[in-house]
């Protein structure tokens, strides 16, 4: 199913006539709203259809002939089904509607009203999928308690959960620990009585100055029911027991102070970004989605910054990777310089840097960064004795309870850094209350209506072999319309979405239209293969694989017939989903190209854990071949490894002829750029011609 089939609105209609329905529908439709819509004639129908398959919204007629509106109602409450249902009448009538929302009704509205009725369908349509979710939320939680559980009960650490000082669930080790039998005897033993005696004092300050949220740890002399005492190491940190709040606590045998010593020192380097010394992305989106929940719990809201440098891809022009790393790490030891104590820095990726202030409120915050620049507009960064001009930006989001989870503030503060860029700031904050930033001008809206309304178009660029193959290559372009007309560029609309669910949805939008196009250019005789770019949202979902082999099947494509491009930043960020993915795709006979390949320090290690056919090199090579009319020493090495990899080799972005005697002498296997073709609105490059030409 695609996405925008999968996001209509299933709507059940009571009216007069069908005609008659139709324009009710056609209201919500006219509002930005897919809807699939089903007249319903006879009460028997309405039972027969609702027993067949799900539906979101009824709306009823209440003066109808056709049936009863009343035994409507209870022919939905009868069959236990989560149908909201909204009536319709012709004036305002305070009897009725009160009549209506007594009989179960969620809301009634008058017809003439076309902006009350689809708003309140939406309206219900969000709530019941709410408790769509609640109810599979729940189910997941109960079977996650189960396993949990089963945890505890198989765990090699003593694990007992505690409320004011009272035991209410050990495990067995836990009370092997301490020598008791069972867990009745144990609960009638306070936690105090658990260590030696001159120890209960240092025991009882750590949990008075334990705080929620934090996880407290104490090294101490656990005594058992004996009397024999032993050195222990107890973690408390926050939890419940069946609903119940209470202090978890983790019970060690102490460790040497070497192993204890390794242990943090291991943690420290897993957490750590390798070229500023940073923390890392993996920790920055633990400590985000930790930050998230504490809003939850707290109600009090957090900010995030995405920090960036605007002027980035000029600036690697001139520069080496070991140039570029060296900025990085320099722009990291100034940014940590001005780090406040209660926030949060990591190197995100590449040219990002990312900010949690955990305690600072907005104004605060904007103060701090116009603090940071105002520091940094007098500061030279140099490399290599050469003064680099760096523009950094900064984008500001709350952490709310409005949003869906810690990644979607990110989002807000990547669109808050794109929006200042954009209009040439140098701070901007994503502010909810603007109607802008939700509705006409929000990136993320113009997709979900795009999706849903046919407003993105593919482009097909051509992919020319510099080594004779004849095979038809072209990469996939998506553009995205806004309401004029105009092609909004995937620089402006893409970041937007990379961390949202509508990431995913896009992917599959452009698959699937990919393959058709691609099944009927086939059929037509060309050999022809199609790359298409994915976000790190696909290659982490386990049905998309699956997806596309029964898309293969119904089109009768081969699996080489489409190639899976991923970015050198997402395959090392997701290594090991990459890997799995990279697997599947060698089962369904698809190949995997990786872009903006070179610039990571560790870019071939991707050859030991992934099947890559294509590598295509990062745009700042290029750039940097265009400029100086020959290739770097860099890009040389860089190239002579991947083709020892027997990787295929691509170059982008060629804007003239002159370079490419040099890369048919570095044995460049493909290049691509507007020199050859603009990007295309259909495959209909003539390949032949150019082979003619190059001859």
């Amino acid at each position: 199913m695609s996405p925008s089939s999968s996001s209509a609105i299933r709507i059940l209609l009571i009216h007069d006539t069908q005609n008659e329905a139709e324009p009710v529908a056609n209201a919500i439709r006219n509002s930005g709203q897919a809807v699939r819509s089903h007249f319903i004639a006879s009460i028997g129908e309405l039972s027969e259809v609702i027993d067949e398959q799900a539906w979101d919204i009824m709306l009823v007629k209440l003066n109808t002939a056709t049936l009863d509106a009343t035994e409507a109602v209870e022919t939905v409450q009868r069959d236990g089904k989560d149908i909201p249902i909204i009536g319709l009448i012709d004036d305002y009538n305070e009897d009725i509607i009160s009549s209506a929302l007594d009989m179960g009704m969620a809301d009634v509205v008058v017809e003439s009203s076309e902006q009350h009725i689809a708003l309140a369908t939406k309206r219900e349509f969000a709530a019941l999928k709410d408790r769509r979710s609640l109810r599979s939320q729940r189910v997941s939680l109960r079977e996650s308690e189960k396993r949990c559980q089963l945890l505890l009960e198989s765990s090699v650490d003593a694990i007992s959960y505690v409320h004011e000082g009272m035991h209410i669930y050990a495990n067995p080790v836990y009370m092997d620990l301490f020598g008791y039998g069972d867990i009745e005897e144990l609960q009638c033993i306070p936690l105090m009585d658990l260590v030696q005696g001159d120890e209960v004092s240092k025991l009882k300050d750590t949990l008075k100055h334990y705080s929620d949220g934090n996880i407290s740890s104490l090294d101490t002399v656990g005594e058992n029911a004996d009397g024999k005492t032993f050195k222990i190491n107890m973690t408390f940190s926050e939890a419940s027991y069946e609903g119940e709040p209470c202090t978890q606590i983790v019970i060690r045998k102490s460790e040497s102070k070497s192993e204890a010593e390794l242990k943090e020192k291991i943690k420290e380097i897993s957490h750590q970004d390798i070229v500023t010394g940073l923390h890392n992305r993996v920790y920055f989106n633990e400590k985000l989605e930790q930050s998230y929940q504490q809003v939850l719990a707290q109600g009090k809201r957090q900010i995030v910054s995405h920090i960036g440098i605007a002027n980035l891809e000029s600036v690697k022009v001139n520069m080496s990777v070991t140039d570029t790393d060296d900025l990085l790490k320099q722009i990291g030891e100034q940014l940590q310089k001005h780090q406040t104590a209660d926030s949060t820095l990591a190197h995100y990726s590449d040219g990002m840097f990312s900010v949690i202030y955990h305690q600072l409120d907005l104004e605060k915050a904007q103060e701090h960064c116009t603090s940071i620049l105002s520091s940094l507009n007098s500061h030279l960064f140099e490399v290599r004795n050469k003064t680099i001009p760096v523009e950094l930006v900064f984008g500001l989001a709350h952490i709310d309870e409005a949003c869906k989870d810690g990644n979607e503030a990110l989002v807000h503060a990547d669109l808050a850094f794109n929006q200042a860029v954009k209009e040439g700031k140098q701070i901007a904050y994503f502010d909810k209350s603007d109607i802008a930033n939700l509705m006409d001008n929000s990136i993320i809206a113009k997709i979900e209506h795009a999706l849903n309304h046919d407003g993105m178009h593919l482009q097909f660029q051509p992919i020319m072999s510099l080594r004779g193959d004849s095979q038809e290559h072209y990469d996939i372009l998506v553009r995205l319309k806004d309401k004029d007309g105009a092609d909004i560029s995937p620089k402006e609309f893409l970041p937007a979405i990379e961390h949202s669910e509508l990431s995913g949805k896009l992917d599959r939008w452009v698959v699937e239209h990919c393959v058709e196009s691609l099944s009927e250019h086939r059929k037509r005789g060309n050999n022809t293969q199609l790359l298409i770019h994915l976000t790190s949202a696909t290659i982490q979902d386990p049905t998309f694989l699956p997806w596309v082999n029964s898309l293969l099947k119904k089109n009768k494509l081969p699996g080489d017939s489409l190639c899976f491009q991923i970015s050198e930043d997402t395959a090392l960020s997701y290594l090991k989903v990459a890997k799995a993915f990279s697997k599947g795709l060698s089962l369904l006979k698809c190949q995997l190209s990786i872009n903006n390949f070179g610039m990571a320090r560790d870019a071939f290690s991707l050859t030991r854990h992934l099947h890559i056919d294509y590598a295509r090199i990062h745009p700042a090579f290029v750039d940097q071949l265009l400029e100086q009319g020959q290739a770097s020493e860099e890009l040389t090495n860089l190239l002579k490894e991947i083709h020892s990899n027997e990787i295929n080799s691509i170059i982008p972005k060629i804007e003239n002829a002159e370079v490419l005697a040099s890369l048919w002498e570095l044995g460049v296997n493909y290049i691509q750029g507007y020199y050859l073709q603009a990007p295309l609105d259909d495959m209909e490059y003539d390949f032949d011609s150019d082979e003619e030409e190059a001859v």
